[in-house]
């Protein structure tokens, strides 16, 4: 059974982007549906901005630093920040979040899940996703992404960064400051 919704408002994508302009409209008393089929907060929250800041932070002590707490450090962080990003925050502003991926029908209506969802105005902030470059013989090692580098539970002997980002930058340094050999 499809579930039909109108509303003045749907942003795709609840990353930083996303959820400033769907707290600010619903502030403003528009009625919007926040729609999001990964981690509410997306990659400043969960893969970026926060967790390698807090890394970053943690390698800046001055005193003898374990990987493990570093790592603890990091989810730390994103557990703390995370609240502010919830689909329960947002539900109590009287946005109607609802955790699917989207596709579009028309110039108005998308469908998501066992949802359709015709809206005035849409909002596409469904952010990056991280390429992994086509470099011979890298499907054959054990490599990672900004997405999968915070979940490392043992300090890696060596890390090879591709990329000089800021994200790239940051995660080089904090992992030099932790004892790793960044190249």
């Amino acid at each position: 059974m499809t579930v039909k919704i109108k509303t003045d408002l749907l942003v795709i994508g609840a990353g930083a982007g996303g959820l400033s302009v769907a707290a600010g409209a619903a502030q403003l008393g528009i009625k919007v549906v926040l729609l999001e089929g990964d981690k509410m907060g997306g990659d400043c929250l969960n893969y970026g901005c926060v967790p390698s800041k807090a890394l970053i932070s943690f390698s800046n002590q001055r005193k003898p630093k374990q990987f493990n707490d570093a790592m603890g450090f990091v989810r730390d962080a994103i557990n703390e920040i995370e609240p502010h990003d919830s689909e329960e925050r947002f539900r109590s502003l009287g946005v109607n979040v609802i955790r699917e991926y989207g596709q579009f029908v028309n110039e108005t209506t998308v469908v998501a899940g066992a949802y359709e969802i015709q809206s005035r105005r849409i909002v596409i902030a469904t952010g990056v996703h991280t390429p992994v470059p086509d470099i011979s013989g890298l499907s054959d090692v054990q490599y990672y992404t900004n997405q999968t580098i915070f979940d490392l539970t043992k300090k890696p002997e060596h890390l090879l960064v591709l990329g000089g980002g800021p994200v790239g930058v940051e995660l080089a340094q904090a992992f030099a400051r932790l004892g790793v050999n960044v190249t």
